[in-house]
C-alpha cells in the first residue's frame, strides 16, 4: 500500500473535521498542550461532566435548557466563582437549610461533577458568622467577606477564604459599624469599599427616623479597607444613599464607574460617590418609591427585590422589584429601565418590560451580552401560583426581551445565579426564610451552547483558548492567546467572575476587548484603565461567528495575583494517546498520532484534527484484568458485590468479570471501569490520600483519585494516582490470595507492577469516530533524540549513570538510549524519559528556577519541574518549562561537546531549538 503524503493526511483529517462537526462536538479543536502550546501559559483541557450526556431538547437552539434539580451540600444563599476554577457558596447550615448561618463554606470542583468528591466543606473561623455578608478579591486572590450577624458578641469581623479556597481565616481588622445587607467593591486602586447595612435585623422603611434614633442604621457612612485597616468616610455619610427609607440600605446596587467613582441605585434613589479623601455622595432620583400597582407593567421597578447587571462599560440594566424586604412588598415590577453613567450624569430611559413582574429574581450577564433573568415570584417572595420558573433574555442589540426555558423549582429570595467558565449558569438556593428552603441546584444551558442538526438540536461547536501569553493581564497593553476555532471569531470579552446573594451580583461585569487574529493567534488590548475595568478575576472568553463562545480562562487583570490554575471545560476527554512515545496522539481522541509513540492510543470522545505530536497514557476500550506481578494474582472485587466501597483484592485469575477492568479516559489520566459492576477503581477519600489509603471500587464520577497514569515497569505498568502521585500496591508485598489493595510510595516492586488490560492501539491522524471510536494502528517507536538546532549534538545523560542528578549535556548522535527522550503526559504538559533510565528531565529545585537553573536527571515525580510545553519554533520546537515559563537551554549557547543543560528566558536561539528525531529499536 503507497503511504500517504503529509499533505494527503492533513486534507483526509480537513475532511473528516468538516463531516463531523456535530452537535455531539465541543473541543473538536483543541490541541494537546505538549503538542500546540504557541504560548508559556498553556490552558489545560478538563473533560466536562457538568455537558456530558444531556437529553436535549429540539427547541434548545432557542430556549436554552434545564438540567433538572441536583442536590446540594446547603441552601447556598451566597454562591461565587473563585479564582481556582471553584465555586463556593454559604448562608446556611449544611443540612440545615432553613436555619440561617454563615459560619460553614462549601467549595465545590466543577471538574469532578457531583459526586460527594467534588464538594469540600470548610468551617470558618471564630467570631465570625457572614450570614447576609458582602465579599470582593484582594490583591493576592483571596475572598474578603465582610460582615453579617452576631458570632460570640461581634458582627463586625471578616472571614478571608484564600486564593486556593482550602481555608478560610479571620481578618485582623474589624469594621467599624455594623454591616448587614451591605454592598461591597474592590475600588480602581485595588482597596475594598463597603456600603450600606444595618445593625443585624433590626431598622428599616417602618420608622426610618426611628431607625436612626435607636443607632440601627450603622451603615450609612462607608468604609474603605487598604488590606490592614477600615477608613470610614465621614464626607460620604448619606441617608439618601445608606438610609432606612424604602430600604435604601439594602445592598445597595453599585458599580465602580468609568469616572473612577462608584455609581449606585438605592431603592428609588441614584447616587454617586467619591471615595477620595474623606469622602463625598451625591443624590439624584431614579424611579418613583415603592407602592401598590394594579398591573406589573405599572409597578415600580425599585427597591431590594430588583436586580441589575452592567451589561457593558458604563451601561446598566435594572429590572423587576417592588418590594421593602422580603416579608413586605407589592405586586412585582415587569418594568426595566437603562441607565448611562458614561457622561457626566446619569442618564435612565425605560427599556421594554419582562413578559412578566419578578421580584428577587436574579440578572447573570452571558459572554454575547444578552443578560438572563432567572427566577423570582410575582409578588414579592409569595410561591404556588406566583411563581415565575421561566427564563428570559434581554438582547441590547434589539432591546427586545425572549421567553426561554423553564427550571423546576422556585428561586427567590435568597437564590443566586452565577455564570460558570463552560458557560452554563448555576442556579442555587432560596428560602431561609420563605416559601421553600432550597438546598439543591440546577444548571441552565443558554441557547448559545446548542444548534440544529438534521432537525435535531446538539451542542454546538466550539472555540478553544488552547495557551496565553501571561494569565496576568494589565491595563492598557496588548497580550495574545492561541485559539483553535471552527467559525473563527467575533468578539473577544472579559467577563468579572461572579459573586452574589440577594438577587445582586457584585462582581460580574462585561469587557468588550478590541482584537485582531493572524491565523491562530489572538492579539486583545486590554482595558484601558482600573475604573472601566477595576482589579481582579475574569474568564477570557472568544465568541466565534455564528456566537458560540469558548469556554472561560480565568485570567488576573491589574495588580493582582495569577490565577492558581489555567484550565477550561471541554465536552469528551482530552487525547491520552500513547504511552511514552513522541508523537501517538490526536488532538481531542484518544487515538495515537503519525508514527512515534511507543504508547498505544485510545477510543476518544471527539474527533482529532491534527496529526502527530501526542504524548497520552492508556488507551481507552478494550477490557482485561489487572494481574500483579509477584503474586500472578489478579484484581478483584467480591462477585455479586455492587456496593460502593467494596473493597479490592487479589484473587487467583478466573477471567470472569468481576476481574475485568475496562479502561476509560478521565482528567489527567484513566480510569478502570470494572466489567461487572460499572463502578471505578477508586482511591479512597475518607481521609487524606496518605500511604495506606484504601483502594475500592466506587461509582465513577471522573475525580482524580479514580484517575490513573501508567509507568511502565518490570514487564508492567506501575498505575500512579493522578489525586496523590502515589502507585496501586497490594498491602504487604504479600502473594497471599485476598489481600486488600492500597496507594503506596511508588517503589517499583512486584506488588506495584500489573499486567494490563487489552486497549486500542495508535491512529494514523489522531482518528476516533464522533462519540469514540477505534483508531487504526501507526507506526511506533520507543522514543527519540532532542537534536540541539545550534550544535547539531544530542542531549544525553552519561552512559551507566542512573543517579539522580546526573548531567544532561550535549554529545555527537549516537541513537543509543541515553539520547532517547520519551514524552508522557503529565498535568499541563510532558515530562521527558530518558530510555537508558527511566527518569526525566528536571529543571533543579536546589535554588528557586531562574536563568541558569540546572536541567539534569531525576526520579520521575510528576511535578511541574518535570513539565514541559513546547513552542514550533525555527526547524523544531522550544521546550517550556511548567514551573518557570523559562527555555531548555544549551548554557552559553556553545556548540561545544559536554556543555550542559539549563533553564533561561525564551529568545528563540538555535540553542534553546531541539528537533526530535526517532530512535527506533
Amino acid at each position: 500500500m503507497t503511504t500517504p503524503t503529509l499533505d494527503a493526511v492533513r486534507d483526509r483529517a480537513c475532511a473528516r473535521r468538516t463531516s463531523l462537526l456535530s452537535a455531539t462536538i465541543l473541543a473538536s479543536f483543541v490541541l494537546q498542550p505538549a503538542q500546540a502550546a504557541r504560548f508559556g501559559v498553556v490552558v489545560n483541557p478538563v473533560a466536562d461532566p457538568l455537558l456530558a450526556g444531556l437529553a436535549i431538547p429540539d427547541n434548545a437552539p432557542t430556549a436554552g435548557m434545564w438540567s433538572g434539580v441536583r442536590d446540594w451540600p446547603m441552601n447556598a444563599i451566597h454562591l461565587g466563582l473563585l479564582p481556582s476554577g471553584k465555586v463556593v457558596s454559604f448562608g446556611t447550615a449544611g443540612g440545615n437549610p432553613g436555619v440561617q448561618d454563615g459560619r460553614t463554606f462549601d467549595i465545590w470542583d466543577p471538574y469532578r461533577g457531583l459526586a460527594r468528591e467534588s464538594h469540600l466543606t470548610l468551617r470558618g473561623p471564630g467570631g465570625v458568622n457572614s450570614f447576609c455578608a458582602t465579599d470582593a478579591f484582594q490583591a493576592d486572590g483571596s475572598l474578603l467577606i465582610s460582615g453579617g450577624i452576631f458570632e460570640a458578641g461581634n458582627d463586625k469581623g471578616s472571614a478571608i477564604l484564600n486564593i486556593t479556597a482550602n481555608t478560610v481565616t479571620a481578618a485582623g481588622a474589624r469594621l467599624a459599624n455594623d454591616r448587614y445587607y451591605s454592598t461591597m467593591l474592590t475600588l480602581p486602586n485595588g482597596q475594598q469599599i463597603i456600603m450600606g447595612g444595618s445593625y443585624p435585623y433590626l431598622g428599616g422603611y417602618a420608622d426610618p427616623q426611628g431607625s436612626i434614633d435607636r443607632g440601627w442604621m450603622t451603615g450609612m457612612t462607608p468604609e474603605v479597607y487598604d488590606g490592614g485597616a477600615w477608613r470610614s468616610l465621614f464626607g460620604a455619610t448619606s441617608r439618601e444613599a445608606f438610609g432606612p427609607d424604602f430600604g435604601r440600605f439594602w445592598y445597595p446596587r453599585a458599580w465602580v464607574a468609568p469616572n473612577g467613582r462608584i455609581f449606585g441605585i438605592s431603592s428609588e434613589r441614584m447616587w454617586t460617590l467619591d471615595p477620595a479623601g474623606n469622602g463625598a455622595v451625591t443624590t439624584m432620583p431614579f424611579r418613583e418609591a415603592q407602592r401598590n400597582a394594579g398591573t406589573a407593567a405599572d409597578a415600580p421597578n425599585v427597591g431590594p427585590s430588583s436586580t441589575a447587571v452592567m451589561y457593558e462599560p458604563g451601561k446598566i440594566l435594572q429590572v423587576g422589584g417592588n418590594s421593602y424586604d422580603n416579608g413586605n412588598g407589592f405586586l412585582a415590577s415587569s418594568r426595566a429601565s437603562l441607565i448611562d453613567i458614561n457622561g457626566a450624569a446619569p442618564v435612565a430611559t425605560d427599556a421594554a418590560p419582562m413578559s412578566t413582574g419578578r421580584a428577587w429574581a436574579n440578572a447573570t450577564i452571558l459572554p454575547n451580552g444578552i443578560v438572563a433573568v432567572t427566577g423570582g415570584s410575582k409578588w414579592n417572595d409569595r410561591g404556588g401560583g406566583d411563581v415565575v420558573l421561566a427564563s428570559e433574555f434581554w438582547d441590547p442589540k434589539t432591546g427586545r426581551w425572549s421567553v426561554g426555558a423553564s427550571g423546576a423549582v422556585y428561586r427567590g429570595y435568597h437564590s443566586t445565579a452565577i455564570l460558570m467558565q463552560n458557560g452554563a449558569l448555576l442556579i442555587a438556593g432560596g428560602g431561609a426564610p420563605g416559601p421553600v428552603d432550597n438546598q439543591n441546584a440546577e444548571f441552565f444551558y443558554p441557547p448559545y451552547l446548542f444548534t440544529t442538526v438534521a432537525g435535531r438540536a446538539a451542542l454546538a461547536p466550539r472555540p478553544q483558548i488552547i495557551s496565553l501569553s501571561t494569565n496576568r493581564l494589565q491595563h492598557g497593553q496588548a497580550m495574545q492567546f492561541e485559539l483553535a476555532s471552527p467559525n473563527g471569531v467575533a468578539q473577544v470579552v472579559l467577563i468579572g467572575l461572579s459573586q452574589v446573594t440577594h438577587s445582586f451580583n457584585t462582581t460580574q461585569r462585561r469587557y468588550p476587548a478590541s482584537f485582531t487574529q493572524t491565523n491562530g493567534t489572538v492579539t486583545l488590548q486590554t482595558p484601558p484603565n482600573t475604573a472601566i475595568a477595576p482589579p481582579g478575576y475574569y474568564q477570557l472568553v472568544a465568541i466565534d461567528e455564528k456566537g458560540v463562545p469558548s469556554p472561560g480562562v480565568i485570567v488576573a487583570l491589574g495588580a493582582v495575583a495569577a490565577p492558581p490554575q489555567s484550565a477550561a471545560p471541554i465536552v469528551g476527554t482530552p487525547a491520552t494517546a500513547g504511552g511514552t512515545g513522541t508523537a501517538g496522539g490526536g488532538t481531542t481522541a484518544g487515538g495515537g498520532g503519525t508514527g512515534t509513540g511507543t504508547g498505544t492510543g485510545g477510543t476518544g470522545a471527539n474527533p482529532g484534527t491534527d496529526t502527530g505530536g501526542g504524548t497520552g497514557g492508556l488507551g481507552t476500550g478494550g477490557g482485561g484484568p489487572l494481574k500483579a506481578a509477584n503474586s500472578g494474582l489478579c484484581l478483584a472485587i467480591p462477585a455479586g458485590d455492587a456496593s460502593d466501597g467494596a473493597p479490592i483484592t487479589q484473587q487467583p485469575c478466573s477471567g470472569k468479570a468481576e476481574q475485568t477492568w475496562k479502561i476509560q479516559a478521565v482528567n489527567g489520566g484513566s480510569a478502570f471501569v470494572n466489567a461487572a459492576t460499572g463502578k471505578c477503581l477508586d482511591a479512597s477519600l475518607s481521609t487524606p490520600l496518605v500511604n495506606g489509603s484504601r483502594v475500592h471500587q466506587w461509582g465513577c464520577h471522573g475525580g482524580t483519585n479514580q484517575a490513573w497514569t501508567p509507568r511502565a515497569q518490570g514487564g508492567g505498568n506501575a498505575y500512579v494516582s493522578v489525586a496523590a502521585n502515589l502507585c496501586l500496591d497490594v498491602f504487604g508485598a504479600t502473594t497471599q490470595a485476598g489481600a486488600g489493595t492500597v496507594v503506596w510510595a511508588c517503589n517499583g516492586g512486584g506488588n506495584q507492577t500489573f499486567t494490563s488490560p487489552t486497549t486500542a492501539t495508535g491512529g494514523t491522524t489522531g482518528g476516533g469516530t464522533t462519540g469514540g471510536g477505534t483508531p487504526t494502528t501507526g507506526t511506533q517507536t520507543s522514543g527519540g533524540a532532542l537534536r540541539v538546532a545550534n550544535s547539531g549534538l544530542c542531549l544525553a545523560v552519561p552512559a551507566g549513570d542512573v543517579s539522580d542528578g546526573a548531567v544532561v549535556s550535549q554529545q555527537p548522535c549516537s541513537g543509543k538510549a541515553e539520547q532517547s527522550w520519551r514524552p508522557r503526559a503529565v498535568n499541563g504538559g510532558s515530562a521527558l524519559v530518558n530510555a537508558a533510565t527511566g527518569k526525566c528531565l528536571d529543571a533543579s529545585l536546589a535554588t528557586p528556577l531562574a536563568n541558569g537553573s540546572r536541567v539534569y536527571q531525576w526520579g520521575c515525580h510528576g511535578g511541574a519541574n518535570q513539565t514541559w510545553a513546547t513552542r514550533a519554533q525555527g526547524n523544531g520546537s522550544a521546550y517550556l518549562s511548567v514551573a518557570a515559563n523559562l527555555c531548555l537551554d544549551v548554557l552559553g549557547a556553545t556548540t561545544q561537546v559536554g556543555a550542559t543543560t539549563g533553564l533561561w528566558a525564551c529568545t528563540g536561539a538555535g540553542n534553546q531549538t531541539f528537533a526530535t528525531t526517532a530512535v527506533t529499536q
